[in-house]
């Protein structure tokens, strides 16, 4: 960790910080001397004035005067804004750090303003002490200390930029805790480093123990506080620096699921703030978040509403749930082939290295994994091939150097709309293909419609010149078959769209559905039969709680015949039968129904089935204290009576 704290590109502050800081320390704060170090920085004076005429803090009528901004913002106020002014200058880098700066500062800002209105949360019967003290803590102290939670993350960036910004995306990349990445490269975390830097700066103790400590569990930290291990005088902010910090994850974080859970927890344990409550504090945040970011001159982008973000994160869950089951399926697939391929995947990168996206050679990969299990399963498949208009344009008008930063432009346009669970890539030149799993028509349209929407807002401008690009995006859906080709045809004919979109006039989506009828009527048929959408849609259990439960499940792995056999809807004789005359790329389900072995709704209710045991969902519900026994037995039974008969098709007798 001396390395880093020695670092010579470490951030430091200003000597007008440091002074005002010093002064702050005092136990006769003099506001006049603190209005005269203000003044003696022209331009922290300037800033300081704009931020106190500003909606942020909505006073009454024109602040003229340095001295009038302090009796108004009062001495803590003062320094907690001087430096985050000091700070926040680091929002504005470039180089191939540029994307984890702007990450950092939208998350400081979201941090930041989270902790400052914690102090407004209402006490809960047992708190009322806690809250008190959180309120006491001063707005100032709140929001420097929410600004500061990641001050080590800036120290990495500062002390070790490339090396910092990979361990980031590995962990990201394989759904790990960043800290727990930072100690097993560094033997330490950014929670460590950023409190060292805090008592180096002088910071005062109970903010540098807000820093350090605020990526641990809430749990530990009642304790702490409860067994005198925390001054008391810090764990009110070092509450609050850890509500603030699950809220950043929240909004900012990329597994917007998990980071559901802990939010819940950290506002539960920490606050006793749940339910309705919590989401309308976290509507204030989002708020009052855009007023902080003009003040300290950071671009927040968009910060999606509290209602939406938690969709997604329900939608979220329950995907991770089924891709478990998937990712085990391919894993074994994998494992045979591991040997074979080892030597090949040692000399592959499997990044582009100019836009940071998946390459090639990976997408195709990925693509094929993924239709080899959906067309096991039945579930869809969704490929969106995108290519720059008009790029040769680009390159003979302003140069190579300018086209690449166009392809850094959209890449950069990608990662901001695209979920975790979809994979997207440079397939070549200007061309660009993401792979979404097991979307609806009208899902995989919309993410195209964001993505055109996203690199036509980000590619009007790049370093500092206006080229206005745009792209136009293909779009193709299918159920794969399990022919080797399949996974060619679904590129070939999101390509075919792609130029479609072209030629009809570019900056545009055209989608190319590969469903039929059939399989349009059956995959809404068993989306409506599985027991969490009949859940959430009748009421019985709130969605949140339904996705939670999702999470502790792994889809059964069953052959649909099995099912079929188990249920009673079909015997062994007749399982066999449908395997020995299924067609060449027909699936057991398919050829049962051309057999009339069973109805649309029966295969619909197997399939469900085999996506979501409702008994194991069930018994998640019970076992997260969701649901009581009794009342989630009646909820199957209620299901069930709802769903198909699954009495075995009668036959016609044979003719004698």
């Amino acid at each position: 960790m001396e390395a880093v704290l020695t670092s010579p590109g470490l951030p430091s502050l200003p000597a007008v910080a440091v002074q005002l800081l010093e002064e702050s320390r005092k136990a006769d704060v003099n506001v006049g001397r603190i209005a005269e170090l203000i003044a003696s920085d022209p331009a922290m004076s300037a800033r300081l004035l704009r931020a106190a005429n500003s909606s942020f803090f909505g006073f009454r009528g024109e602040v003229a005067s340095v001295s009038r901004a302090v009796a108004l913002l009062g001495a803590g106020g003062v320094v907690s804004l001087a430096l985050s002014f000091s700070l926040s200058d680091d929002a504005l880098q470039a180089g191939v750090t540029a994307d984890a700066y702007r990450a950092y500062w939208r998350r400081c800002v979201v941090q930041a303003t989270a902790a400052e209105l914690a102090g407004d949360l209402p006490g809960t019967v047992g708190r009322d002490e806690e809250a008190a003290a959180v309120a006491a803590a001063g707005k100032g102290d709140r929001f420097l200390a929410g600004l500061l939670c990641d001050l080590g993350t800036l120290a990495l960036l500062k002390a070790f930029p490339a090396e910092s910004v990979a361990v980031w995306a590995a962990s990201e990349d394989a759904r790990v805790d960043p800290a727990a990445r930072e100690r097993s490269t560094w033997g330490f975390d950014h929670a460590a480093v950023g409190g060292a830097l805090a008592r180096r700066w002088g910071l005062p103790e109970r903010l540098a123990l807000a820093v350090a400590r605020h990526h641990e569990t809430p749990e530990a930290l009642v304790a702490a506080s409860a067994g005198g291990l925390m001054p008391a005088s810090a764990g009110p902010l070092v509450r609050t620096a850890a509500l603030a910090s699950a809220v950043g994850d929240h909004f900012c974080g990329p597994d917007s699921g998990p980071a559901l859970g802990r939010l819940r927890t950290a506002a539960d344990t920490l606050f006793g703030l749940k339910g309705k409550a919590l989401t309308t504090y976290l509507e204030d945040v989002r708020e009052r978040a855009a007023a902080a970011a003009g003040l300290l001159e950071v671009d927040l982008g968009k910060l999606g509403r509290p209602a939406d973000l938690l969709a997604i994160a329900n939608e979220h869950l329950s995907e991770l749930a089924t891709r478990r089951s998937v990712e085990a399926d391919a894993l074994a697939d994998r494992h045979r082939r591991l040997e074979a391929e080892h030597r090949d995947l040692q000399q592959q990168s499997l990044r582009d290295s100019l836009t940071g996206l998946y390459n090639r050679p990976y997408l195709v990969d990925a693509l094929r994994r993924e239709v080899a299990v959906c067309s096991r399963t039945g579930s869809t498949v969704g490929v969106i091939f995108a290519d720059v208009d008009r790029f040769k344009a680009v390159n003979d008008t302003y140069g190579h150097a300018v086209g690449d930063r166009v392809l850094r432009a959209v890449a950069g346009a990608f990662a901001q709309v695209l979920r975790r669970t979809d994979v997207p890539a440079r397939f070549g030149g200007e061309e660009f293909v993401v792979l979404i799993p097991r979307p609806t028509e009208a899902g995989a349209r919309a993410v195209a419609e964001r993505l055109r929407e996203a690199v036509a807002w980000t590619c009007r401008t790049v370093g500092g010149i206006t080229v206005n690009t745009t792209a136009s995006f293909g779009v193709a859906l299918a159920v794969p078959t399990d022919l080797p080709d399949a996974a060619d045809k679904l590129l070939a004919e999101a390509d075919a769209a792609m130029y479609e979109a072209k030629k009809t006039g570019r900056n545009k989506v055209i989608v190319r559905s590969l469903l039929s009828p059939e399989e349009r009527t059956l995959h809404g048929a068993v989306a409506a039969r599985r027991f969490s959408r009949w859940l959430s849609a009748s009421g019985a259990i709130p969605v949140r709680d339904v996705g939670e439960a999702l999470t502790d499940l792994t889809p059964p792995d069953v052959a649909l015949g099995a099912l079929a056999r188990e249920a009673g809807v079909l015997d062994e004789v007749q399982t066999d039968m449908i395997a020995d005359v299924q067609q060449v790329g027909e699936r057991f389900g398919e050829a049962a129904l051309r057999l009339g072995l069973l109805t649309l709704e029966q295969l619909a209710e197997l399939l469900a089935r085999q996506q979501e045991d409702p008994r194991a969902l069930g018994a998640a519900l019970v076992a997260r204290g969701h649901a009581e026994e009794a009342e989630v037995e009646a909820l199957l039974h209620a299901h069930a009576a709802a769903g198909p008969n699954l009495i075995p098709v009668e036959q016609p007798a044979a003719v004698a």
